[in-house]
């Protein structure tokens, strides 16, 4: 019997159940086909496994939900900075951060728990099996620690600045094993600071989202021992055929309850259809689905699967929060090593360079604030710009110092550099990639975080091209094996090849982002969170 099996056993007997509860209601509404009215939400990615329910949910009762997509963190500032909130309701894993802020309480007229899953850890069996762990003899958030100090754990996690299961893992970590016993005070942030540093050291794998977390650790399972994720997402991994073992560390962990919460000021009709969707969603029949289809907890799922997990307590201070993300990415995480390569060629003339610079403000923090301000480069970070059109026209290396005087000159001269570029010339892709291949593979190591970012608005018309590149990558892969971690995030703009960006991007185990759907300052901010 594999790990998996007692919690899908006991997951199904409670569905069996409630299937059969719920059944009559299920009937009784399969006559409502209206055409949907619309709830415009703002949410975390997340959900987007609920969109085929939903698509029944509105073909059933007539309320369709618009979903508007973004991180935890972001969203919930997002909110905080809107005088009139654009969406009736919001849909996140947790609205805990909300809670942080004095106006939070006011925002949210009303909330209702439709699911719930913790935040824990999924390791391949081998690695369950060689430390010694199992589902029913999980180690404490210390022995995790301990593992990774002597090398026998290794993971991927996403960012806690931009994803929430990311920010979950590391308040539960420093709770865990700060020693107060209590809720975490930010004063209790710089004694667990020393395990924090020492739990870094094994992140192999780092990304802003947890879908594109799953996504690298299949594309390469021997890259890490396991990942941090929502155990409804780990549930479902297969490597060679078997599922994961789900470590849920004894002394506690935080589940995500996944509120869906109707916005303060909505008004008689949006309450309304706010109120027939919580209803559905709470409906038992919709529950099993919900329990079945995503592996999350439910009221459909029986109480004894929540008996063994200790519920850790959230910081009730903002001021706790920021004090653990600052320390974070300041002192603790792996340091970044990135090469920015930035297309200027001849068609990024006028308002495009203008969006340009705008997007690079995220790296030097520029009027940066809130969780933006830990999007800007950090201490003991690299980051080199290859500035290219149909050659490259700069390259600029930066080490970020730790002193923050010297940062901020850092910071001051990186945002001078970028405000001399000029648009002119051809595209020259592929040699400018070959490039930062060289450059990132040299600083390569079990110590950083190493990444290339290509920004472009056109297609390659110098220099290699796509079966070339191709060639020389396989090749450059046989002599520089470090560099088959090296993932090449790709930008989108204007008139950009997406097929070309596409394949850069899936040949490399990176990701296209598209920003010709936003601005691109957005999606440099997306970025930020995988580097």
């Amino acid at each position: 019997m594999t790990a998996r099996t007692p919690r899908r056993a006991l997951r199904r007997a409670g569905a069996l159940l409630a299937a059969a509860i719920a059944l009559p209601l299920a009937l009784a509404g399969c006559s409502a086909t209206a055409a949907a009215s619309t709830l415009h939400v703002l949410a975390g990615s997340e959900v987007r496994d609920l969109e085929p329910l939903l698509d029944d949910m509105a073909a059933e009762i007539g309320v369709q939900l618009e979903f508007e997509y973004i991180g935890t963190l972001d969203g919930t500032e997002a909110l905080l900075a809107e005088e009139d909130p654009r969406w009736d309701a919001i849909w996140f894993p947790s609205n805990r951060y909300l809670s942080l802020f004095p106006e939070g309480a006011d925002l949210v007229q009303a909330s209702e728990s439709i699911m719930r899953s913790p935040v824990v850890l999924g390791l391949k069996a081998e690695a369950a099996d060689a430390l010694g762990w199992s589902e029913e003899a999980p180690p404490t958030w210390q022995e995790v620690v301990d593992a990774v100090e002597r090398g026998a754990l290794s993971y991927g996690m996403t960012s806690p600045v931009s994803s929430n299961s990311g920010f979950t893992t590391l308040v539960q970590l420093a709770t865990a094993v700060s020693g107060t016993g209590t809720v975490l005070e930010a004063e209790d942030v710089a004694a667990a600071a020393g395990p924090l540093q020492t739990f870094a050291e094994g992140q192999e794998l780092a990304s802003g989202s947890s879908g594109w977390l799953v996504d690298r650790f299949m594309q390469d399972p021997t890259a890490v021992h396991g990942i941090f994720n929502y155990e409804s997402v780990l549930e479902e991994i297969r490597v060679d055929g078997e599922p994961l073992t789900i470590i849920i560390p004894s002394d506690g962990v935080i589940t995500s309850d996944y509120p869906f919460s109707l916005l303060a000021g909505a008004d008689a009709e949006t309450a309304e259809r706010y109120d027939a969707a919580v209803e559905y969603l709470m409906r038992e029949d919709v529950q099993e689905r919900i329990a079945e289809e995503t592996g999350r907890r439910t009221t459909a799922t029986p109480p004894s699967m929540d008996a063994g997990v200790f519920e850790l307590p959230f910081p009730n201070r903002l001021d706790t929060v920021q004090t653990l993300l600052e320390t974070w990415v300041a002192n603790v995480k792996k340091p970044s090593s990135m090469v920015f390569a930035i297309d200027t060629s001849g068609s990024m003339s006028g308002d495009r360079m203008a969006q340009l610079d705008e997007a690079l403000e995220v790296l030097s923090g520029i009027g940066a604030e809130g969780t933006g301000a830990f999007l800007r480069l950090q201490p003991r970070e690299r980051i080199t710009f290859l500035e290219f059109a149909d050659a490259i026209k700069s390259e600029e290396t930066y080490d970020l110092p730790a002193d923050p005087a010297a940062l901020q000159a850092a910071l001051e001269e990186i945002d001078g550099h970028i405000d001399g570029y000029e648009a002119g010339g051809g595209t020259s892709i592929y040699d400018t990639l070959a490039e930062a291949f060289a450059i990132s593979a040299a600083g390569a190591g079990s110590g950083t975080i190493s990444s290339i970012v290509l920004f472009t608005d056109g297609e390659s018309n110098e220099g290699m091209d796509a079966a070339a590149f191709e060639d020389w990558y396989a090749e450059f892969l046989d002599e520089h094996p470090e560099a088959a971690g090296i993932p090449v995030f790709a930008v989108q703009f204007g008139e950009a090849n997406r097929a070309e960006m596409e394949h850069i991007a899936a040949l490399t185990g990176g990701r296209l982002f598209d920003a010709t759907a936003e601005s691109l300052a957005a999606a440099f901010r997306e970025i930020r969170g995988y580097l």
